[in-house]
This record gives structure tokens, sequence and C-alpha cells, in this order.
């Protein structure tokens, strides 16, 4: 390759040395003028369907696309899951909740399937015949208390009633509704049961739902904050029933925990890179002008690959932010190999900075080339986000080079460092062959690793991403555990009830298959049968309904404590200490004027309500699908008649396995699917596609940068040794710790490629094109080890980022850099040496292994 320098070069650094201050300040205007441009003009996208631009002619897009259109509803909601100690808690939370819900300005509509009057009036026709059989046996049994309460439903009443049964237990349970009232005076809470419980009586814990759906804002940092914001504060300002919890979970939930958690991430790894960045360099370079020159690059570079990327994408997603914390590590490489090279020089001049150009400059173009060439490598794909990722990171990486070839001269001339020729000096122990027997090692140990390398699993899951110990995660996995249905269930669209029908009928001997719901769900069945024995009972309750007699006189509350002190007196044993607990509970009533007025007004209140509800149960008729409200029916058949079918999986889609299956059988027989969890399959497909096209271009276009720079197909395969040896250790090792590739980490592999390469053209360039003046060699390993180590230390920052796929990018990256730089040390100089030793490269070149040495 041709060394001498270009005329535009030298007259470039002459111009920049020439007006050094000038240089400084445009660049420093430059990189502030970005950030105020971001401010200003950029915004925060959220929207994870921009992620990925998969095909029109995708089956499982096409089906989600048309769900979409038809259904509506189902799109970016959240789920309040209500769980009580009965039914009657959760529902009545429920209700509660959807009222303070829908007083936000910001919810657009809360839904509770279970409030439906039409549903709760019919409750009866949803309970098995045995159920209806032993609720309808309790009311007949209950009956008389009704009938004596409804004469007058107040403390006198209830007292009255609670003496006679006290003093004449007949060995059964006491009816619900006296039972009610004894543990109302108990308390002294005003209660009152009308008729037992709907749901089995050994359930411990009830649930409901509440669906809520509401607009993004998606030019907010957090689009779905105020959502979430609306549902806590409703939920905070909520008296709810004792022993009732509410959980929040369901896409916008989710995905805001997500967005939260990568600014999050953003905030610590850029911290925690700065601490690294400046503890590397303070130990490694030691010239405080030099490291102030870097961190002003550093900074400029952030705020013009700011500006860049607000005119090149306009907003950014949760992976395109992360090129801010990659540029600490990145944006300094080219820095730190070029003033290494002037430092270890000795001389500042133009000569000396010009020569230092003529030498480094067309590797740092080549690693420019390579870098900018592994991010692109996405841009075609239908990876959108990580494409945006990866324009923005190619534009820091030219940024970068420009920044160094402009403020190093400025900044060296202004601030010369001190003399660093005696930091260079080659040791004096340095042997020919140090990296021999470490080389021999990593090829001996490459055959086992591939082994494992080959069993690494792509896990496409977006869940898997997400922190599983998160309240919202949490949710999802319990509700997915019930085979409740959730927004991570398979939505199938049948053309008409007969075909919906056989799916179910189909779909329900699935293994990995739960709960199936269709239209017809919500009709039961045997309602004839049903009905009959309905109006039985509702026969007895007639003379109830219609009582219109004149009321008598009522009992003072006087004559009966008198009446209920006498029966007392002649009880004896747990009786007699509930007597007692009741009295004291109404003394201290009385001692409140208002006391038993209040308790009056609502048990009165209370008992009207169940009397009403337990109406309406029994004088419900038997119904079909088109008696339902319209609410219910748009949300399971549409205006072109279409059936939705939800089905349910049988275990929590938690990993690739589960969710494969799950996926798999329901395809077998119904391929037209939709629903997140057939996006997030369908998604999965196109990312493994996009990263085996994303891996070719980086490739591809890697071996012809190598080979229009070396002009040698041997030096271009042994640069690219170290790289395949880092991949397949570092996927050995993600095996074994059990980690995975996954939506976000899958950037790697084309990274290393790009990113990785540039170790092997600093130590070949240097191999091939021996320094001149002394030291040199040892300032090239000692700048590869620099950069590497602050690359390391930004990708090993983001492995404290709450969201876990960043953390896995960083996780996965600090594997693969820390093996690339060992390789690039010891295994690229062997192979090197062997060859050139046996004379592959024509004439050997001259003290080969003072590279391999520090």
């Amino acid at each position: 390759m041709n060394l001498t320098q270009p005329s535009y070069l030298r007259n470039w650094i002459g111009f920049c040395q020439r007006y050094a201050a000038s240089m400084l300040l445009i660049c420093g205007l430059l990189g502030v003028g970005g950030v105020l441009l971001f401010i200003n003009q950029s915004s925060l996208n959220s929207d994870l369907g921009r992620l990925i631009s998969p095909s029109d002619e995708l089956l499982w897009y096409q089906s989600n696309e048309a769900f979409k259109a038809r259904f509506p509803m189902y799109q970016q909601t959240a789920l309040a899951v209500v769980r009580g100690p009965s039914l009657a808690s959760a529902q009545t939370a429920s209700r509660a909740l959807k009222g303070a819900f829908e007083a936000s300005s910001i919810i657009e509509n809360a839904f509770v399937p279970s409030a439906e009057a039409f549903i709760q009036d019919h409750r009866l026709y949803y309970l098995s015949p045995e159920q209806l059989a032993d609720w309808l046996s309790g009311a007949e049994y209950n009956y008389g208390a009704l009938v004596r309460f409804d004469e007058q439903p107040d403390i006198a009443n209830a007292l009255l009633m609670a003496a006679d049964m006290l003093s004449n237990p007949s060995g059964l349970p006491l009816p619900i509704s006296i039972e009610s009232l004894i543990s109302s005076l108990t308390s002294g809470a005003p209660y009152f049961q009308g008729f037992y419980p709907l749901e089995p009586v050994n359930t411990q814990e009830f649930f409901d739902l509440v669906i809520i759906s509401g607009q993004q804002s998606l030019d907010q940092p957090l689009p779905n904050a105020a959502i979430v914001e609306a549902l806590n504060r409703a939920i905070d300002q909520t008296v709810l029933p004792e022993g009732v919890t509410v959980e929040l979970t369901g896409e916008i939930i989710l995905a805001n925990e997500e967005i939260q958690a990568a600014l999050t991430g953003i905030e610590i790894a850029g911290f925690v890179s700065l601490v690294l960045l400046a503890i590397i360099l303070g130990l490694g370079i030691k010239q405080l002008s030099i490291i102030t020159m870097i961190f002003f690059i550093l900074f400029a570079g952030i705020g013009m690959t700011l500006g860049f990327a607000v005119l090149a994408v306009g907003s950014f997603n949760t992976l395109s932010m992360l090129f801010v914390v990659m540029f600490f590590g990145l944006g300094v490489d080219f820095a730190v190999h070029f003033a290494m090279r002037v430092y270890a020089g000795g001389d500042h001049s133009l000569e000396a900075l010009t020569r230092a150009i003529g030498d480094m400059g067309p590797a740092l173009l080549l690693c420019t080339a390579t870098s900018t060439i592994a991010f692109l490598s996405f841009l075609p794909t239908a990876y959108s986000g990580m494409g945006e990722l990866g324009l923005i990171s190619a534009g820091g990486m030219v940024i970068a080079l420009t920044l160094t070839l402009t403020v190093t001269p400025a900044f060296l001339t202004l601030w010369p460092p001190g003399q660093a020729k005696s930091a260079f000096k080659q040791p004096k122990h340095a042997t020919s062959t140090p990296g021999t027997s470490l080389a021999l090692g990593i090829v001996l140990l490459a055959p086992v690793a591939l082994f494992f390398a080959t069993k690494l699993e792509f896990n496409y899951s977006v869940l898997s991403m997400r922190d599983a110990q998160s309240p919202a995660m949490q949710a999802l996995a319990r509700l997915q555990a019930e085979s409740k249905q959730t927004d991570y269930s398979i939505a199938i669209l049948a053309r008409d009830a007969a075909q919906a029908a056989e799916l179910k009928s189909s779909l329900s001997e699935l293994p990995s298959v739960g709960d199936i719901r269709t239209p017809e769900s919500l009709v039961p069945s045997a309602q004839g049968a049903k009905m009959l024995r309905i109006k039985t009972t509702a026969d007895l309750y007639n003379d109830l309904w219609s009582t219109d007699a004149e009321l008598l006189e009522p009992i003072p509350l006087a004559v009966a404590i008198d009446y209920f002190e006498e029966t007392k007196s002649q009880l004896s044993g747990d009786y007699q200490r509930q007597a007692e607990t009741m009295l004291a509970a109404i003394e201290r009533l009385q001692q409140d004027p208002e006391g038993i007025t209040g308790f009056n007004r609502l048990l009165g209140e209370r008992y009207h309500q169940q009397k009403a509800e337990l109406r309406a149960l029994l004088s419900a008729n038997a119904f079909t699908f088109d008696d339902l409200p319209k609410t219910l029916r748009d949300r399971l058949v549409n205006s072109q008649g279409e059936h939705l079918l939800m089905v349910q999986p049988a275990t929590a889609l938690l990993d690739r396995t589960v969710t494969d299956q799950f996926i798999g059988e329901i395809q077998s027989i119904a391929p037209q699917i939709a629903g997140r969890s057939a996006v997030e399959w369908g998604i999965g497909e196109v990312v493994v596609e996009a990263f085996q096209q994303a891996t070719l271009f980086a490739l591809l276009g890697v071996i012809v940068c190598l080979w229009l720079y070396f002009k040698n197909g041997l030096k271009v395969v042994l640069v690219l040794i170290p790289i395949a040896f880092t991949l397949i250790f570092t996927f050995a090792i993600s095996y074994g710790m059990g980690i995975s590739i996954n939506m976000a980490n899958i950037l790697v592999i084309p990274l290393v490629i790009g990113l990785g390469v540039d170790a092997g053209i600093h130590v070949t360039h240097r191999f091939f094109y021996p320094a001149t003046e002394p030291g040199l060699s040892a300032a090239t390993q000692r700048a590869v080890l620099i950069s590497g180590l602050t690359t390391l230390g930004t990708f090993f920052s983001l492995v404290f980022s709450p969201h876990q796929g960043a953390a896995s990018i960083g996780l996965l990256l600090t594997l693969a850099i820390s093996i690339m730089l060992v390789l690039s040390l010891s295994l690229l100089p062997t192979l090197l040496t062997f060859f050139d030793q046996r004379g592959y490269f024509g004439q050997t070149v001259s003290k080969p292994t003072e590279i391999m040495n520090t």
C-alpha cells in the first residue's frame, strides 16, 4: 500500500494547526448545536411495531392486519387484574375502577365484561346443572328469612330474628340472610346477603378483569406514561373492598416498563462508561493533554451525532437510543490510535503529524469503512429498528474520524503533551514467539467450543427481554398460568359460527392449548332445563315481589333489645358470647345519635339492592347470542359476520420452546393466526432473516475493504480468523451461561465482524509496515489495548441496564470484545509470524515480533 501523504491531508493538518483555536471552537459549537437540535426537534417513538417492516406477503402479517382492522378494540390495551376473597368483592371493585378510569380524560374506554347488566342478570344460566340445583335449594331454604326481614328491614327486626334463631337452634346451618345479619350486628357494620354466592365455596381467590384503552402520546419520551399514571392514580383514589388487590399488565403497561427501563439503562450506562473511560485513559495514557483532547472529541462527537440522528432519522426507538452509550467507547478509538502514534513520536510539528497521518491514515480509514459497513448491514433489511441504530452509529463513526483528524492537530498544537519515547521502549525480556503456546491452545479448544456454539438458540420472545420480576410481567405470567385471556392470546377469525365451532373442537385436542373462547362461549348450554328449574323457585318468590300490604307499626328498637336481652339470658356457650358481642356493638351505635339511623339506612339500602338483584336472577329467561348486548357482540362478531376465537396457552409463554409448540400446533389447524404471540413469532422469523442478510452484507463488505487495503488473500483470511474464533468462543460461553440470542443482542454478530476486525487491521498494519521511529510498534499495541478496553468498558456498562435486551447486548459484546482482544494480540501475531517466516508474504518483514511484546 502507498503510504505517501496526499497533499490535501498535509494542507488540512496545516490548516488545523494554523487556526487551532478557531477549529476547536467550531467543533465545540457544532457539538452544542447538535445537542440543541436534538432537544428541540427529536422525539422518542415507542411504537414497537416500527422496529420491523415485514413484507405484506407474509401470512401472519396479513392475518394480524386483518384482525387489527376488524377488531380495533383489542389494540393498545391495558389490563387491570382485580382479585378478591369473594366474587362479589372482586366485581364490586372492578365496577368502581371502571368508573374511576373513565372519569379520567386520558382513558378512552374501560370495559368490564362481568359488569354488563345482561350478564349479571343471567348468571344462573352459567352455572352447571349441579351448581344450579344447589343454589336454588339454598334460595328456597332462605325464603322464609327474606320474607320476615322484608316486613321491617332494620336493626330491630334483625335483633328479633337473631334472637329467635339463636334460642331455637335446629341443627341446620343458618339461612344466609340470618347469618349475614348476625355478622352485621356482631361487627357493627351494616351488611346483608339476600342469596347464596354463585361461586364455589372452596375457592380461595376470585378474579375479575378491566380492559382499558387509551391514546398514546408517541411524541413523548414515555408515550404510555400518562395512561399508566392515570390508571395508578384512579386505583389509589378508589376505595376498594377489604382484601381486594389490583395488578396492571397488558401491552400498554409492559411497553411503558420497557421504555422506562431503556431510558434508565442509558443513564446508568452513560455514567458507568464515563467513569470507566476516565480510569482506562488515565492508567493507559497518563497524559492530561491527550486525555482532555479525547474527552473533547467524545462530547463534541456525541453532540454532532445527535444532530445527525435528528436529520437522518428524526425519531428514536428503544434500540437506536443505544448509540449514545456505544459512542462513548467507539467514538474515541480513532483518537486513541492517532494520538498514541503522534505521542510516541515525540514530535508535534506539521511534518510529524503528516507522517503520522501517512502511517495511520489508511488503517484509520479502513477501520472506519469496516465499522460503518457493520453498522449499515441492517439498513437494507426488514429490521428497520436496528437499521436506524446502524445508520446513526455509522454517521457517528464518520464524525469520530473527522473530529480525530481535525481536533488532534489543533489540540496538540495548543497543548502539546510531554516527552513519551521512554514510555514505549521495547521490553528487554521480549521473545520471538510469546503467543505461540496461547495460540496453540486456542486452536485446540476451537473444535470443542464450536460443538457448544452450535447449540446456542435464538429466542424471539419480547417477553424474554423484559424484567420477569416486574409487577406487570408477574401479573401476565399469572394470567397465562391460569389460562386467562390476555393480549398474548392467539386470535383466529372464523367466517361463521359453524367454522368457529369446528375450529374450537379441533384446537381443544392440542396439548399446548388451554382455554378457547368463541362467541358461543357466552351462550350457556342446557338453558331450557335450567329455565324450568329456575321458574319453579321463582314462583315461590312471587309473593315477596308482589307484597303491597300496608306496613305494620314498626317495632321499636328498645322493645327488640329487651326481647334480645331476655333471650340472651337463656343462652349458653358460644351463642351467649355472640349475643353479648351483638349487644355491645348496638350500645356503641346508640352513643352516636346518627349511628342507629345511619346503620338502618345502609342496611335497608343493601337489602333492597339484594332483593332487586335476586329478582332479576330469578326472572331471567333463556337467551341466544343475538340477545346479548351490542357492546359484547361487537367484541366477538364483526360487521362482516366473522367470529373471533381467542386461544389461551396451557402454560405461560416465557420461552421459545413453549411458544414454538403453541404456535406450531395451532397453525397446523388454523394457519391464519393473529395477536401478540403470533406477531412476535412472525417478527422472530423476520429478524432471523434480517440477521442472515446483515451478517452476509457485513462479511462481504469487510472482505472487500480488506482486499482493497492489503491486496493479498492470505492477509485477509488471517485478519478474519480471530473474528471467527471470537464468535465461536463467545457463542460457546453464552451457551454455557444459559444466554440466548434475542431480538436485541442479535446485533452482536455483524458488529463483531465490523468492529473486531479493527484491532486486526492495526496489528497487521504495524506488522507489515514497521515503524521507522523506535517504540511505535509498542505504541500501536498499547493503542489497540486501550481502544479495546474503552470499547469493552462501554459495552460492559450496558450490563447494568434494567432493560434486559440492552443488558444482553452489553454482556455478549463484553465477552466478544474480551476474547477479540486476546486473540488479536496473541493468535494473530503468531499466525502472521508463522507465515512470514515461511515466505508466504514475499520479503520477510523486519522485527515482526515487536508487535507481540509490551
